[in-house]
């Protein structure tokens, strides 16, 4: 009896010892093993992006080879859709010209200070209009195809006085330019009275 009772403790005790042997080669083996092997995982998909983002770029100028007046006209555009000059009044003229053909009543606006980016200007305005949902979507659509470039920037929007479907609609956009020529105007205060 007491052989067997020290052989289940002897045949318990080895369990025991595998279990633990077990537990620690997890921890000082697989674990660690499985950590690099995500480490490098990692590693592999950014470097396949590095690829992905190379290749692109060798395509875009491979693009460019066989066009090379490609940059060129684009440089062209953007010149044509961002004025040397601040221009407000052609600001002013397209937006009106926008919410006009959307059908939207120009109610009023105001410009800000110029203010200089990153090798140009920026003009923000904020205009109000009165309008449906409907004309303000198209309003949007109007915008994205003005020779200018012109960005909103915020839009808040509120049921007006005369209620549902009509709203009054604040949109801010920025306005670029490249040269501070025709700025004096805006910088100069209004004399009150």
């Amino acid at each position: 009896m007491r052989l067997r009772a020290s052989a289940g403790i002897w045949l318990i005790l080895g369990a025991l010892i595998c279990v633990i042997i077990l537990v620690l080669g997890l921890f000082l083996v697989v674990f660690p093993q499985r950590n690099k092997t995500n480490e490098v995982q990692t590693e592999i998909e950014n470097v396949e992006t590095s690829i992905q983002v190379e290749q692109n770029r060798l395509n875009q100028l491979k693009q460019y080879e066989k066009d090379p007046e490609q940059f060129l006209r684009q440089i062209d555009v953007l010149k044509e859709r961002i004025p040397e000059n601040v221009e407000l009044a052609d600001i002013i003229q397209q937006i009106d010209y926008a919410a006009e053909e959307a059908g939207l009543d120009f109610y009023s606006i105001t410009p800000g200070l110029p203010v200089a980016a990153q090798g140009y200007y920026i003009v923000t305005c904020t205009a109000v209009f009165n309008g449906r949902y409907f004309n303000l979507v198209e309003f949007f659509n109007h915008i994205e195809r003005l020779p200018r470039c012109i960005k909103v920037v915020l839009l808040e929007i509120v049921a007006s006085d005369d209620g549902l479907p009509y709203l009054q609609i604040t949109v801010t956009f920025r306005g670029f330019f490249t040269t501070t020529q025709g700025i004096e105007g805006l910088l100069q205060p209004v004399a009150g009275g």
